[in-house]
């Protein structure tokens, strides 16, 4: 059983400060797993009364947002670990279903970025979404970052991706061989620097 103390919140409302508690409500949370063993929390939320406007609100939590039914430290293991395995196997590791560990990364969006670095990567990947058997995955090569996932494979999404970044830094473009993406990769830079890359 998890329950914090008393301390002075911000109306959402009016956003006057109130230490007035109104009412308390026990919620079951998932935490990470101990020795393989799922861990479930009681959570003991506290809501409190702004004794401005009289508008009602839970306690901000650190450990778990807003209509979350799992910690934030469960979360980000999950995340994890189907950053490097299948979300199959992420699941059963964080011990949460398939369905739940896809709609959480659904909900967290990559950053894009509007500015392209030095070295961009530009392959396709079986990805299976959207109605579309292949992806294409753009990323930084010096640092190893993922910049952007566009939904097909197609030159002209490719082109059209690219002719929508800055590309003013773009010197190398690291690729395999294939026709379509060597014409978008020229058609949208001008004539960078391209490596095939080492699989090809």
């Amino acid at each position: 059983e998890l329950y914090t103390k008393i301390k002075k919140q911000t109306c959402p409302s009016c956003k006057a400060k109130t230490k007035r508690v109104h009412s308390y409500r026990k919620q079951l949370i998932q935490g990470p797993n101990l020795s393989n063993t799922s861990v479930k929390i009681a959570l003991r939320k506290r809501r409190y009364l702004c004794t401005h406007c009289h508008h009602t609100f839970y306690e901000h939590l650190q450990m778990v947002d807003r209509y979350q039914r799992c910690t934030n430290s469960l979360q980000m293991s999950a995340r994890t670990y189907s950053a490097i395995g299948s979300f199959t196997d992420a699941a059963r590791l964080s011990g949460m279903t398939t369905n739940r560990l896809i709609r959480l990364v659904d909900r967290h969006p990559l950053q894009t970025k509007k500015v392209l670095p030095r070295a961009i990567a530009i392959d396709e990947f079986k990805g299976d979404a959207g109605g579309e058997r292949f992806q294409t995955i753009v990323a930084d090569v010096e640092n190893k970052e993922i910049i952007d996932i566009l939904p097909d494979r197609k030159v002209d999404i490719i082109k059209e991706y690219l002719q929508s970044r800055d590309t003013c830094k773009v010197q190398i473009v690291v690729m395999d061989l294939s026709k379509s993406f060597k014409q978008a990769v020229q058609k949208a830079l001008g004539n960078p620097f391209i490596i095939a890359d080492r699989f090809h």
